[in-house]
């Protein structure tokens, strides 16, 4: 007699998961069946209020322990890479947690799109959660993935089958701007267009050609958040506007008086937060408040962060001067609050959600800094590690590792689960920036020189001087690290013994402009006369 394979109950819990979950929500989910599988388990129309969307994807479930890791989960491309990486509808990976009844998601055709080479394994970290509170946020990711696909380049030649080292290309300019504002700030990029601001002039400008889409004066001169084909401003007497990137049209307004630079956007919502501490979330796209939650435990002190099913804030006690020393989850359903943390010591702005975990950095005093990690769902302090020095830098996340720049120009590498101290790498006159990590180094600018070291052992990898005072953050586009410094940009190459690469004299300041983006593979950056280019970088494709 014919046997059953003893993992198909396992695969079939996951399956049977899933679509209990799709089903309860009202979406249509079609299984493929026995035998026909190449790669997908299920194909799913997504439907709101009783009628399909006209959005669909496909499914691609996996159960048991072999897909678990320490700090999320993983599933294996196999032969499937150029299936789901070039799929027109997007493929997306769901792994059930058996023990915990638990579901996980990636989308496979985005992270393969991304990946400089194709990866054996994609990781799914555990804030990726699907369940009843998070669809909604699920099926706005897969509406906006399908939407943004339809105004992209043509599709790059494919990924070599063997995994190859990338090899550098020159950047090339591809267009330039001229906003005749000395001192623009560094652009924001999103749908397709590119934000700049001076002062109260606010620019968009098309990311493709650079070419002018119109402008306006605003109330205020702040940062301001972009989604959903939308950038969203406070006007004059307390009224808050959403207009389109593309012609500036106004949107919606809502009588409200909010911080712009304090608030965030995330899966068609806008979260703002008021001077008082109050926080609004809307509807992107109609303006309809969906919750409010009382500022009575403080004014904000740094921008919203939204993950893991939750709002964090962080914030100052009401009608103090003092730095904050809060921080609080909110609920994203209902902006209810799911736990405060009060923190023995003074927090700096620079805070960072990674894996399911909140770093962030207590000042007791002057010469001191304690890291601590908490977890995003409950608050619980899982450790926290009292450092000799001012930190100096937001915590960087890579890998099973956690690293700070210390006041005296060394930087600390923490193990992420446990926060023991791993080594200190020298970094003598270095800047307050973060370090950057790829390639197995840990890059550090140091001043009038950049550094790379090897993540296991600490030693030094390669030094090199640079022409002039690093004045920015150093950031990786494909195989090279880029660091501003007063006479001009340059890249080296990580794994070619920090060789310059390449070089550029546009300059800017960081302090007054702020630091340029990567999307994409093309490098936006705004120079001291409020010249923006765009450049094709290693990762940008012919």
């Amino acid at each position: 007699m014919a046997t059953i394979h003893p993992n198909r109950r396992i695969e079939r819990a996951g399956v049977n998961a899933l679509r209990t979950l799709l089903d309860a929500d009202g979406h249509l989910v079609q299984e493929l069946a026995d035998g026909t599988d190449h790669g997908e388990d299920c194909f799913v129309m997504l439907a709101r209020g009783g009628e399909r969307t006209g959005y669909a994807f496909m499914a691609q479930v996996k159960a048991g322990k072999k897909y678990k890791r320490a700090r999320g989960y993983a599933i294996n491309v196999g032969r499937h890479g150029r299936d789901w990486r070039f799929s027109k509808l997007p493929v997306i990976a769901v792994v059930y947690d058996v023990d915990e009844r638990r579901l996980f998601w990636i989308n496979l055709t985005q992270q393969l799109g991304l990946a400089q080479a194709e990866p054996s394994w994609v990781a799914i970290p555990r804030e990726n959660e699907l369940h009843a509170g998070s669809i909604g946020a699920f099926c706005a990711h897969i509406e906006e993935f399908i939407d943004s696909a339809k105004v992209r380049k043509p599709s790059a030649p494919p990924l070599p089958r063997t995994p190859k080292r990338l090899a550098f290309r020159t950047p090339q300019e591809l267009w330039q701007h001229t906003t005749g504002a000395p001192q623009t700030r560094q652009p924001l990029v999103a749908s397709g267009h590119v934000l700049v601001r001076n002062g109260h002039r606010l620019r968009v400008l098309d990311a493709v050609s650079g070419a002018a889409c119109w402008s306006k004066t605003t109330a205020f001169d702040r940062a301001n958040p972009a989604g959903d084909d939308a950038v969203f401003v406070s006007a004059g007497g307390g009224r808050l506007r959403a207009l389109t990137l593309r012609e500036g049209r106004q949107r919606w307004e809502r009588p409200l008086r909010v911080r712009d630079d304090l608030m965030t956007y995330g899966s068609q919502t806008l979260y703002a937060p008021t001077g008082h501490g109050d926080v609004f979330a809307l509807n992107s796209r109609s303006g309809d408040i969906v919750w409010t939650a009382s500022g009575r435990a403080g004014p904000l002190a740094a921008p919203i962060v939204v993950g893991a099913g939750q709002v964090f804030t962080l914030r100052t006690k009401s009608g103090s001067e003092e730095r904050a020393t809060r921080v609080t989850a909110l609920s994203v359903e209902d902006g209810t609050e799911s736990w405060s943390y009060q923190a023995d010591a003074p927090l700096t702005a620079g805070w960072v959600l990674d894996g399911g975990v909140l770093y962030a950095v207590e000042r007791p005093d002057s010469g001191s800094s304690v890291i601590m990690a908490l977890r995003a769902q409950s608050g619980e302090r899982l450790w926290s590690v009292l450092l000799p020095e001012p930190v100096r830098s937001a915590p960087v996340v890579s890998g099973e590792f956690v690293y700070v720049t210390g006041g005296h120009g060394g930087v600390f590498q923490l193990s992420g689960e446990s926060g023991a101290q791993w080594c200190r790498f020298p970094a003598d006159a270095s800047p307050a920036a973060s370090p950057v990590v790829a390639d197995g180094s840990v890059v550090v600018s140091q001043g009038r020189a950049l550094a790379a070291y090897d993540t296991a052992d600490g030693g030094l990898r390669w030094r090199r001087r640079l022409p002039g005072l690093a004045v920015g953050q150093p950031f990786v586009v494909g195989p090279a690290v880029y660091i501003a410094h007063r006479a001009g940009l340059a890249a080296h190459g990580v794994a070619s013994s920090g060789r310059r690469l390449w070089s550029s004299e546009v300059t800017w300041d960081t302090q007054a402009q702020g630091e340029p983006v990567v999307v994409d593979g093309v490098l936006y950056v705004t120079d001291r006369r409020g010249i923006v280019r765009a450049f094709g970088t290693a990762d940008h494709g012919s």
